[in-house]
């Protein structure tokens, strides 16, 4: 029985050269991230590429090989580094009705640019609480579009008239491979904004602790100090009422003896 020879796969010369580059350029760079680029109008994305020229170079992975939202960073740079400065170059862009919220969507009390007409309407039917100040639409009470739900047609056109971009687009890390220390980091997540305010509200509950327990450093010395003077202040304030009131209470009962021996003298007269 004569076995089936395989058809040879027709790849092109093209193809491969294309192949052969990628691995040249992987094997150059420390850092090779998977990363997602889905939502990202061409714009933005044009903008975050110019942004990191020179840092890291980023390859769209094709449609054949795996889904077109997807690409792949190359670097030099930590992928701590790479996802961070990834991170800070997130832009905003206008909610679509009919669109999932992953977060919060909040419209605010104030008076709008809107001048007052036919708009007012569109805010009641969005279910929107309104009024009119100096001839311009003002809210009245704060809305809140919660994360996962649905954004209706009326509420992504209020949105739009009052000019807000709430839905956050960019570039997110996904996994990466560290060639350097020959590790492979998922789910890597580094935000600055909030990695300083979590470091802030750490540092401040620190010292907190480190005072209400009376522990002495550079941080804590001044307000102990501060705090024993005014606690010294307040005994001190406590001896002198007390001291005055004995003093009191002395001049008093020796006038009532006084009173009462000159009585007792007059008496035995």
């Amino acid at each position: 029985m004569t076995e089936k020879k395989k058809p040879k796969a027709n790849v092109s010369e093209k193809k491969k050269k294309a192949v052969a580059d990628l691995i040249s350029i992987i094997g150059k760079n420390r850092t090779i991230m998977v990363a997602y680029i889905g939502g990202i109008p061409a714009r933005q994305f044009q903008k975050i590429k110019k942004a990191i020229r020179g840092k890291a170079t980023i390859r769209v992975l094709k449609k054949s090989l795996v889904n077109q939202d997807f690409a792949l960073l190359l670097s030099q740079e930590d992928p701590f580094v790479l996802a961070s400065e990834l991170s800070q170059l997130k832009s905003f862009i206008k909610v679509k009705a009919g669109q999932i919220l992953e977060n919060d969507i909040v419209i605010p009390v104030g008076t709008t640019d809107l001048m007052a007409g036919p708009a007012i309407t569109e805010f009641s039917n969005a279910k929107i609480k309104v009024g009119i100040d100096q001839g311009k639409i003002a809210v009245k009470e704060a809305h809140t579009v919660k994360k996962g739900e649905k954004v209706s047609l009326e509420i992504a056109g209020i949105l739009e008239k009052l000019e807000i971009k709430p839905i956050p687009v960019g570039i997110k890390p996904l996994i990466a491979y560290d060639s350097k220390d020959k590790k492979i980091y998922a789910n890597i997540r580094v935000d600055k904004d909030e990695a300083l305010a979590l470091i802030t509200l750490a540092a401040t509950q620190a010292k907190n602790l480190a005072i209400s327990s009376s522990y002495i450093c550079k941080e804590t010395i001044y307000v102990l100090l501060a705090k024993a003077n005014m606690q010294a202040q307040s005994l001190n304030g406590i001896c002198i009422c007390n001291f005055v009131a004995t003093q009191t209470w002395k001049t008093s009962n020796r006038r009532k003896l006084e009173k009462s021996y000159r009585s007792y003298r007059n008496k035995s007269r």
